[in-house]
């Protein structure tokens, strides 16, 4: 589960809750697929380091006008 960051701390990052949900599991989902030895295979560690990257900001979804 997870706790650190926030959720609410991620919302206002990406402009909502669902938004911050999208951007995370796609990013997680890009991450298993693509750079798996990183992650050594684990589910949690990756949406746990997309999480993170929203929240540096490396991360941002794309918003409409």
């Amino acid at each position: 589960m997870l706790f650190e960051p926030p959720i609410d701390v991620l919302a206002r990052q990406a402009g909502c809750r669902y938004a911050a949900t999208v951007i995370i599991g796609a990013r997680a989902k890009d991450l298993e697929n693509k750079i798996s030895a990183l992650l050594n295979g684990s589910a949690n560690l990756a949406i746990d380091y997309a999480a993170n990257e929203l929240m540096r900001g490396e991360i941002v979804g794309v918003q409409s006008k």
